[in-house]
């Protein structure tokens, strides 16, 4: 019995001492030094998909130091500010020893850290960001700068050059950082920002590299409600491109297209095989979509040029409201075929032509069948005469 209770007692600190290690494993500390910030509030924030609650908070002593410390219990996201513009953002992982450096004044653009590694690497991605925002700051200026002067038109066209080529820089570095870095939790920072007020990639432009990110940080932090919230959105991108995919083999060039058959404005029911034997231009749109009545207005001297050589409009309106859709057809000058659906986006013909926003063209060639899906208005006109 002496020798049981001998092994029950140090199995018994044996888990005492694991639980801890445990604990102790789980402290995060952060030491830093911010220079022209003495004597200042800091706060931490925890990064999370609908919040950010406030972690801790510490001031800063006369020379600028800090120290925090806090517990993690799985890798995730957090925000150190003094106040809304000057902030930087940290990815901890439980047991690290963080330092950190910078000018108080400027954290974003100053700030250098150790003892994190995937807040490290981002820091680096800030610090290019950083960078390439400083020459776009420089192509303002002298776009400003040059606003009166004679030859403003050709220095517009070379400010706009080397903006794309920053942009496009901006946008490679993005690519090569999360191919560099697919397991740390930083990528999901760094494919998730924009650049100033333009999107560099999304999961549309760029699906192999979301998916290839979201299979990578899903498998090794399946806690972090970030990757979660990422895993989800991952998920319902795949469904929504089934989906697609599967729509679209109803409406591929070469495919007889489907019948429609709708009232007109006397409400006369208009069949679109009526105008096989035409180039048409089936149409989908809209009285209250602004995109759509600015196609209106451009498909407008196209159908004036080309409609005596065989191009015949077929416009669906998805309108709930008549009386609405007759006024703006009129307004805008669309006389060609007008029909329409009132029950919106339901439509059978829209789930037929896999109309999921508007406007959505398609061009039918004489014999019924698909030529293409749409077509811009820049490259419409060109397609239209070569067929005619």
């Amino acid at each position: 019995m002496q020798f049981k209770s001998f092994i029950i007692s140090i199995f018994l600190c044996f888990m005492l001492l694991q639980g801890c290690n445990s604990i102790s494993g789980d402290k995060v500390s952060i030491n830093g030094t911010f220079t022209n910030l003495p004597e200042s509030k800091l706060y931490l924030y925890q990064i999370l998909p609908d919040s950010k609650p406030l972690i801790d908070s510490v001031n800063t002593d006369a020379s600028g130091q800090f120290n925090l410390a806090f517990t993690v219990k799985t890798t995730g996201f957090y925000s150190l500010k003094s106040n809304k513009s000057n902030e930087i953002t940290l990815v901890v992982a439980p047991g690290e020893k963080i330092k950190i450096e910078g000018d108080g004044n400027a954290l974003r653009n100053t700030y250098s850290i150790e003892g994190s590694k995937d807040s490290k690497v981002y820091a680096g991605f800030v610090a290019f960001t950083n960078e390439n925002l400083a020459k776009v700051d420089s192509l303002s200026q002298i776009f400003a700068e040059s606003r009166t002067s004679p030859g403003f038109s050709q220095v517009k066209q070379q400010l706009d050059s080397a903006y794309m080529q920053i942009f496009n820089h901006q946008k490679e570095q993005v690519i090569a950082f999360v191919n560099s870095h697919i397991s740390s939790p930083a990528s999901l920072l760094v494919i998730s920002e924009d650049f100033g007020p333009n999107p560099l990639v999304s999961e549309k432009t760029h699906p192999a590299l979301f998916l290839k990110l979201d299979s990578s940080l899903f498998r090794l932090y399946p806690e972090n409600s970030l990757v979660n919230a990422f895993h989800l959105r991952m998920l319902t991108f795949k469904v929504e491109q089934a989906e697609i995919k599967a729509e679209d083999k109803l409406v591929m060039p070469g495919m007889q297209a489907p019948e429609i058959t709708l009232p007109n404005s006397a409400g006369k029911e208009i069949k679109l095989s009526s105008l096989q034997g035409k180039l048409t231009l089936v149409y989908f749109w809209s009285s209250w979509n602004a995109l759509c009545r600015q196609t209106n207005m451009n498909l407008t001297p196209i159908y004036s040029r080309l409609h005596a050589r065989g191009l015949e409009i077929f416009a669906i309106s998805i309108d709930s409201d008549a009386e609405l859709w007759k006024r703006a057809y009129m307004l805008d000058k669309a006389y060609w075929n007008q029909v329409i659906d009132t029950r919106g986006l339901e439509s059978e013909y829209c789930k037929t032509y896999a109309v999921r926003a508007i406007p959505r063209m398609i061009l039918i060639g004489r014999d019924g069948k698909i030529i293409a899906r749409d077509p811009g208005i820049g490259e419409l006109e060109d397609l239209i005469r070569k067929i005619l």
